[in-house]
């Protein structure tokens, strides 16, 4: 295991989730305050857009540019949406969220009959403007970045796709963010691509093999695995349907996850990523309950004041885990076994 009192060096997994994105902003804002190194990163659909900037803005100017980089992305994110003119929580009250909800709701059901008729939106021109406006996309393939592998599913066969700094562009990441019930798919090299969050939500065993020499892996999920009450209404099961799908591939490399490693540390073996694997902590910072709690527009809803609100969401969630678990960066792993709400 790694020494106790060298400095945790941290690689981090980050889940998608659409604007819940805002959220992982909120939890890398307050892991930066801890004394820890970022030394790798991994991320699907918002989590890939979040890893980018934040990969690119280490590189300009350390975890300051990295916290810049972040807030730079979601206020463009909120500056070019659609939506901005409708943020009217300061004097709108519960009705109009109510309504509004309801509105954008029944928005997303029919974008999938529309979107085609919609070249902006089918193309991902918006999204497209956000990365070019926000993200320095060159900072990222220099020698000085740290690692990042960003995930897309290919539409021929369904498997993941990673791509590496040098390998990231504007279409690969809009590749890992092709919702593809919204936006054409994005081809690349003669090949389909839809969102990362199908096949890899995020990649995990980049992070580990690669040879980062990362003491921790934390995975930052966004997605809840738990729902406490889902309507009968057919936006709530398709949102439901649509959880469960970008939660399956994470379970299934949790699972192989806690499994290869058990073997690796019961059995050490010479070959360097055996022992990465053996010597690494792992942790999982679930998603907060109160983001199965805010209907299925929530993720869609790119408003600056609901930002905001998955932004603290997600400082007061990673300041309530690190609280509990910060002692056990590089000495030992909270995840060792599937948690219980989902193994049972």
């Amino acid at each position: 295991m790694k020494k106790s009192a060298e400095r945790p060096r941290i690689a981090l997994a980050l889940q998608g989730g659409g604007a819940h994105g805002a959220y992982g902003w909120g939890v890398l804002e307050r892991l930066m305050e801890e004394d820890v190194d970022v030394v790798a990163v991994s991320g699907a659909s918002a989590g890939a857009l979040n890893g980018t900037a934040f990969v690119a803005g280490l590189a300009n100017g350390g975890r300051d540019g990295a916290l810049a980089g972040l807030e730079r992305l979601w206020r463009t994110v909120s500056d070019e949406s659609p939506l901005k003119s409708f943020d009217m929580q300061t004097w709108g009250g519960p009705m109009y969220e109510k309504w509004y909800s309801g509105s954008l709701e029944f928005s997303k059901l029919m974008s999938r009959y529309v979107a085609p008729l919609m070249p902006q939106l089918h193309d991902m021109r918006q999204l497209r403007r956000v990365v070019r406006r926000s993200i320095d996309l060159a900072a990222i393939k220099r020698p000085d970045a740290i690692p990042l592998h960003i995930a897309a599913t290919r539409v021929s066969n369904g498997a993941a796709r990673l791509f590496a700094n040098r390998e990231i562009t504007l279409d690969a990441i809009m590749a890992s963010a092709c919702l593809p019930d919204m936006f054409a798919a994005v081809e690349i090299d003669g090949e389909k691509y839809w969102d990362g969050g199908f096949s890899a939500n995020p990649a995990l065993e980049p992070l580990l093999l690669d040879g980062t020499d990362a003491s921790d892996l934390l995975i930052v999920q966004i997605t809840p695995f738990l729902s406490d009450e889902v309507s009968h209404s057919v936006t709530s099961i398709m949102a439901r349907m649509s959880d469960i799908s970008f939660n399956a591939c994470l379970l299934r490399d949790l699972k192989a996850l806690t499994d290869a490693q058990e073997v690796a540390r019961r059995a050490p073996s010479a070959t360097p990523a055996t022992r990465a694997l053996a010597h690494t902590s792992i942790h999982l910072m679930e998603a907060a309950p109160d983001l199965a709690n805010r209907g299925p527009s929530s993720k869609i809803d790119t408003r600056w004041s609901k930002i905001q609100e998955l932004r603290a969401i997600g400082r007061e969630a990673a300041g309530e885990w690190l609280s509990a678990h910060r002692q056990a960066f590089g000495r030992r792993s909270t995840l060792t076994e599937l948690p219980d709400t989902v193994a049972s």
